[in-house]
């Protein structure tokens, strides 16, 4: 079994608001959730002992990367090639459960042989007890949404990116947009979320 794991931590908060126009700070605060820990869910079509090597693989991409694995997150792999391959590709820290899907599936489909099938999940990184809500942030954008967002004064806006998962707040709608923007390295898709 080889020792090297190749992970490409896609970081990222791609965007998860579910909802058409922005909330306000107090809803969104009863919406997200806390970010003292995270819950693994784990493929159905994985067997046990592919379920117990991703389990033990979470410290490992850890300690590799040095960063924990953080919600909203994803594990994908090619079947073809096994779970310890260079095909094994997480995304971490995105928004949305969906779009951290997406990116661990893009990321293991540009790094599995060309000869081997489809790329598909083995296990998202969810906050424990998670139900599909309102809105979503990132595990590092709810952790300055509680922290700083909800003590600011005045108005305040809190923009998000679906695609890359840059966030920005600003005390205007315009300036959480540009900010939200130069994060986002040409996506053109941040828009507000969340607005007092």
């Amino acid at each position: 079994m080889r020792a090297i794991l190749s992970v490409l931590v896609v970081l990222g908060l791609a965007s998860g608001a579910s909802v058409a126009e922005p909330i306000g700070g107090q809803r969104a605060s009863l919406e997200l959730f806390d970010t003292s820990g995270i819950g693994l869910q784990l493929s159905q079509s994985l067997s046990e002992k592919e379920r117990a090597t991703i389990t033990t693989l979470i410290p490992l991409i850890e300690q590799q990367t040095g960063m924990k694995a953080k919600f909203y997150g994803a594990l994908a792999y090619a079947p073809d090639e096994g779970l310890v391959s260079e095909a094994l590709q997480g995304a971490f820290n995105f928004h949305t459960i969906e779009a951290a899907d997406q990116a661990a599936i893009a990321a293991c489909m540009t790094a599995k042989r060309a000869t081997s099938g489809e790329c598909r999940l083995a296990a998202r990184i969810l906050p424990p007890g998670y139900q599909k809500r309102a809105v979503s942030l990132s595990h590092d954008a709810t952790r300055v949404f509680f922290d700083r967002y909800i003590f600011l004064r005045g108005a305040k806006f809190f923009a998000v990116s679906r695609a890359t998962g840059a966030w920005a707040m600003a005390p205007t709608e315009s300036a959480a947009l540009a900010a939200c923007a130069q994060d986002a390295k040409g996506a053109n898709d941040c828009a507000v979320i969340v607005e007092d």
